[in-house]
């Protein structure tokens, strides 16, 4: 769940030093609140969100932000 696992690994991955990106649309939580709580937390504090669609785009153009 986006809001217990991917946020304790997007934490953790940000503290050892490595650039995270959060899919928005490839994760979930039982209530939409907390899901969106998670992904404001991650934009705000510890990296990038996205959807699949620019995730994408991003992999296939090779650009690294």
């Amino acid at each position: 769940m986006a809001n217990v696992c991917c946020e304790s690994t997007a934490r953790d991955a940000s503290t050892l030093g490595y650039r995270v990106l959060m899919v928005a649309d490839a994760n979930a939580a039982r209530r939409d609140q907390d899901l969106n709580a998670t992904l404001h937390t991650v934009y705000r504090t510890f990296g990038d969100v996205r959807p699949t669609t620019e995730v994408l785009d991003l992999l296939t153009s090779g650009e690294t932000g």
